[in-house]
């Protein structure tokens, strides 16, 4: 009799991306974080917003672009409050904008310490299904992410996987990015160094 154990996974981000830019004061190439404040200068009716990092060595500030010269009626009055609050969830989706910010600087790093909130696997029956909840997107790798669950190497997951006894869905690569609501079954006695 097969006995399908469903868990959720929530994949929580500890910290916000790095990234990399020419710092004016320090005059190279170096690593700014997050400060989690917004800067917004209005002119009349016409708004700038920036969402402001520091450089790690000198506290040098970059003012990385959300909205420029935008009219004030046109942004939700909900969301100015937030900008002008420093509303930390707001703050954060900025911030994990990967691909928007790799446009702005020379490198962002997603390599960020996370916390992985589970509910433990008490008994392994021969098929479980592992809920994946990942609110922000840092680029971790679903092989990673399963070896770390399971407490085994990724050269074992990907043979699991190719066997078939690691199922994704949807159906994406094993070396693909981590998705909100990835389902990851596995299935048969994969537990005991057998398979």
């Amino acid at each position: 009799m097969s006995i399908n154990n469903l868990f959720t996974y929530e994949i929580i981000a500890q910290e916000t991306p790095y990234i990399n830019r020419n710092c004016s004061k320090c005059k190279t190439n170096t690593e700014f974080y997050c400060s989690e404040k917004f800067r917004v200068n209005a002119n009349q009716k016409i708004v700038d917003i920036w969402l402001i990092y520091n450089c790690k060595h000198c506290e040098g500030t970059w003012n990385y672009p959300i909205l420029s010269r935008v009219n004030i009626n046109k942004i939700d009055s909900m969301l100015i409050q937030k900008f002008m609050n420093n509303d930390k969830e707001t703050i954060w989706y900025y911030a994990f904008q990967i691909s928007k910010l790799r446009k702005q600087c020379n490198g962002v790093n997603t390599d960020i310490r996370y916390e992985l909130r589970k509910e433990k696997l008490d008994s392994l029956s021969n098929k479980v299904t592992i809920k994946l909840c990942y609110k922000y997107d840092f680029g971790l790798r679903i092989d990673k992410l399963i070896a770390e669950i399971f407490g085994i190497s990724r050269s074992k997951v990907n043979k699991l996987s190719q066997n078939g006894t690691i199922l994704l869905n949807p159906k994406i690569n094993m070396k693909s990015k981590v998705i909100d609501d990835l389902q990851i079954t596995v299935m048969g006695d994969w537990y005991d160094g057998s398979s």
